[in-house]
């Protein structure tokens, strides 16, 4: 029978090898950004999708670090090292807006952005229903995976076609179709069709808020299933932010992206000066309704707004969590 020294020393080595290999994964966040997608795409895209799960690695590296400390019985300097080398790459996100305090009375000043993914396979929209109706509902929700069952569901019901009476709505049968409903006028609506089979649906149009105009961009690009894809993911993103950015004044982009802080994705949307509204907040794959690992549904904003408050919404019995943001104009 081992001794009892013998089993902790072999937790303890499989607890370093653990927390060394997270802070491997760590590493592949700022290695994803500098490869170049146009020699070896299929590199980039492989280091791309394990950049995704740095909050995974950094909860089993922090557990595998405890135990390994734990049961070797001696110091540890060395666990530094990779624990220096997960939380950086954790932390080094693109930029997100400046915070602002929480204004007063005068609450009409504050812009609620929402963003949901719906689910495809979605056929009770109670939830959603009850969400919009609610006191906390936002000024206006951006929703994905937009199928004929949910224009149905949300037409149906008289008071939510009373509080959110402007919308722009393309309604399709797989993933992509998309909606913005707002309790404010919408102006110069566009829906831009897919230009290639890389691409999907793209919505746009300027919202007409207490006397300022903010352009709204909603989208959904295809999930990384192919380096191809990946690229075609980021040229969307980084289109709409310039779109958005040369229409000038206030801007807003939202929907589930598809990736993550940590990928070249939303750092391209840097470059075209929007910024994320909130941390890295997790949520997908809502598992039993709380639990979500990766950050891919996001609110973008130019950089003429600032942050009060960013959290997730209710669970509407999607796989995704929404994204509640509130804006105030600077």
């Amino acid at each position: 029978m081992p001794s009892h020294s013998s089993v902790s020393q072999f937790f303890a080595i499989r607890a370093q090898w653990l927390v060394w290999l997270c802070a491997l994964g760590g590493l592949t966040a700022p290695l994803s950004r500098a490869l170049p997608t146009n020699h070896v795409p299929w590199l980039q895209w492989l280091v791309e999708l394990a950049a995704h799960w740095q909050w995974f690695y950094a909860t089993v590296g922090a557990v595998a670090m405890g135990l390994a400390a734990w049961m070797s019985r001696r110091r540890a300097w060395w666990l530094a090292v990779p624990v220096l080398v997960v939380a950086g790459s954790l932390v080094w996100q693109p930029a997100t807006l400046p915070p602002a305090a929480e204004p007063g009375a005068a609450s009409a000043k504050v812009l609620k952005v929402s963003t949901a993914n719906l689910n495809l396979d979605t056929t009770d929209f109670t939830p959603l229903r009850q969400w919009l109706a609610s006191a906390n509902a936002p000024d206006v929700v951006v929703l994905q995976e937009f199928t004929e069952r949910a224009q149905r569901a949300l037409d149906d019901d008289a008071a939510l076609a009373a509080r959110y009476p402007h919308r722009l709505a393309v309604p399709q049968s797989d993933p992509f179709g998309l909606a913005i409903l707002s309790r404010h006028p919408l102006a110069d609506a566009q829906v831009l069709q897919p230009a290639t089979d890389l691409d999907t649906l793209r919505l746009r149009a300027t919202l007409l808020w207490n006397g300022l105009p903010v352009h709204v961009s909603a989208l959904h690009p295809m999930p990384p299933i192919s380096s191809a894809f990946a690229q075609a993911r980021d040229k969307a993103l980084e289109d709409e932010a310039r779109h958005l950015a040369q229409a000038g004044g206030l801007g807003v982009m939202a929907g589930d992206l598809n990736t993550t802080p940590w990928a070249r994705g939303l750092w391209g949307a840097e470059q075209a000066q929007m910024r994320r509204a909130g941390p890295a907040m997790p949520t997908w794959p809502n598992a039993w309704g709380w639990l979500s690992v990766l950050p891919l549904d996001h609110v973008l904003a130019s950089q003429g707004w600032q942050l009060v408050e960013a959290h997730t919404g209710p669970d509407l019995g999607s796989d995704h969590r929404p994204i509640v943001v509130r804006l105030v104009a600077q």
